[in-house]
């Protein structure tokens, strides 16, 4: 339980980070899965402050599938534009 006290803010920092970068990708690039990464790592950023505010697991459960459904989009984007 400890280990989880430190490791989530970390977690969180470095999604956020992924999120700027993943912005920085769409805006400069102009490549829509740089927004698309940055949704996703967004929402997992969320997914992590909502589970240690104790929301239900239902409404974690759909940020979670929506993160991964925008990943999803994301990776096929990357496959198109090799």
């Amino acid at each position: 339980m400890a280990l989880s006290l430190v490791v989530t803010p970390v977690a969180m920092l470095l999604e956020l980070v992924i999120c700027v970068l993943g912005l920085y990708v769409g805006y400069t690039k102009k490549k829509s899965y740089g927004y698309l990464f940055a949704v996703t790592f967004l929402l997992f950023a969320l997914f992590d402050y909502l589970g240690q505010a104790g929301l239900n697991a239902d409404s974690l459960a759909i940020v979670n599938l929506v993160a991964i459904l925008a990943a999803l989009a994301g990776m096929y984007l990357v496959l198109q534009d090799t």
